[in-house]
């Protein structure tokens, strides 16, 4: 390869820079740039990497432009944000979307906290005893799947990246674990060993502790709503820290309000919650501001895995995270 041009915030480390240059030669982007003068840059450039905002879209004159241009690699959550995903096709270079690597594990991390602290319906204990209100030894409530996760029946709506680090860590638990998601490869749920459900009825006919982890699209919005909540029945637990346009928040409200159901939710409709939001108040649920995703630590994760797929084309191997129309498709709602 030739000239990469990159442009990151502050995640990268020296290590991945050398990586970078063990197929190309790595430009760092100092300075952010408008069409024009990117239009200038091109000549040469094989790669680009655009994790930052120093870089415009890469709109389809600009891709006709760089004539030599074989890969780039875009955050977008497979949105295909940023760039002409169909020039680019049909230029024949490859569009890499490493976005949900980096956040995978600390956002299915979270979704297993949550669940532990709503099995001990944590958000009305801490509640009681800053009350001084509390009763000791008792964390459960018998009206409601309680106590530790080993052995729980658990249903998962979405097997993308989180979703299956999720699966991952829930395999010490010996879970009845089932999974509802139309669009992941047959091949993904047999190597992660799930069984799949025909619907999502039938994920809510099995589920006591619902995960919610899907994207927002024009499919999935408002996709637990009143009716879904009635199915899952009572005394269960949800748990979402996907997108908050995916759940019918007032829907969800009314039925917490019941004292039916225990939530955890680091995700709302809209952001940030309102400060007289009747969540805030619910014993029977436990927020958080949205910081499931956010682990600094982590973060050096979106420029490694994206340096990893250009050392892998640079030395001709095969690419792991391709950005394909029919994923952009997908979260368009057009499949």
């Amino acid at each position: 390869m030739g000239e990469i041009l990159v442009d990151v915030p502050q995640w990268d480390r020296v290590s991945d820079w050398e990586r970078l240059a063990e197929v190309g030669k790595p430009v760092r982007v100092e300075e952010t740039l408008d069409r024009e003068a990117l239009m200038d840059q091109l000549v040469g450039v094989t790669g680009i990497i655009r994790l930052g905002s120093r870089l415009p879209e890469l709109d389809g004159s600009l891709l006709e432009r760089a004539t030599e241009l074989k890969i780039v690699g875009v955050r977008s959550d497979r949105f295909g944000r940023g760039i002409d995903l169909n020039v680019a096709q049909q230029r024949g270079i490859h569009v890499i979307d490493t976005d949900n690597i980096a956040s995978s594990q600390p956002v299915a991390e979270w979704d297993l906290a949550l669940l532990l602290l709503c099995l001990r319906n944590a958000a009305a204990v801490y509640r009681q005893m800053i009350a001084s209100t509390e009763t000791w030894a008792n964390a459960g409530n018998e009206q409601f799947v309680h106590g530790e996760l080993t052995g729980k029946s658990v249903g998962l709506i979405g097997c993308g990246h989180v979703g299956q680090r999720l699966i991952e860590l829930l395999q010490p638990f010996r879970t009845d674990l089932r999974v509802f998601d139309p669009y992941v490869d047959e091949a993904i749920v047999k190597k992660l060993n799930v069984r799949r459900t025909a619907s999502l009825e039938d994920l809510l006919d099995h589920a006591d502790l619902l995960v919610v982890q899907v994207p927002h699209t024009p499919v999935t919005e408002g996709l637990i709503g009143a009716a879904e909540l009635e199915r899952l029945g009572d005394g269960k637990i949800l748990i979402n820290c996907s997108r908050g346009k995916v759940l019918d928040q007032q829907a969800l409200i009314d039925r917490l309000k019941t004292g039916r159901l225990i939530a955890g939710l680091d995700v709302f409709d809209p952001e940030p919650l309102e400060p007289d939001s009747e969540l805030r108040t619910m014993p029977n649920v436990f927020c958080t501001p949205h910081i499931a995703w956010y682990a600094p630590h982590a973060f050096h994760r979106y420029f490694s895995s994206m340096v990893e797929q250009f050392v892998r084309y640079g030395r001709g191997e095969s690419l792991q995270f391709e950005l394909t129309q029919r994923m952009v498709d997908i979260r368009h709602g057009r499949v």
